[in-house]
């Protein structure tokens, strides 16, 4: 199961973490993986274009998802990017209860 975890202060995401695999279908052919994945780097992009020192990725090499974003600065258009990305991953949680998990802090 692909584990989420968004931490807030203040109403701002701080941080939001991927973790682990769906087990949906094999890596590979994993289709809840390969979305969580494209919704994580679409939005990640998307901020970087914006403001390269708005965020710190950290990605550790392995065979399941292992992301970490930090939030180093807010305005109106990054938050905006951040809870698009929270819905997206909500959205997939909801149709693949079984192989993701959002957990707010």
């Amino acid at each position: 199961m692909i584990q989420v975890i968004i931490k807030k202060e203040k109403n701002d995401i701080q941080k939001i973490s991927l973790n682990g695999h769906s087990e949906y279908e094999v890596s590979g052919k994993d289709i809840v993986c390969a979305s969580a994945s494209s919704i994580l780097i679409t939005s990640v992009n998307a901020i970087l274009r914006y403001q390269k020192d708005a965020i710190l990725v950290k990605q550790e090499d392995t065979d399941t998802i292992h992301v970490t974003v930090t939030v180093l600065k807010h305005d109106k258009m990054i938050d905006l990017l951040l809870e698009n990305l929270v819905a997206l991953l909500t959205e997939l949680a909801s149709d693949y209860p079984k192989n993701i998990k959002i957990n707010r802090k």
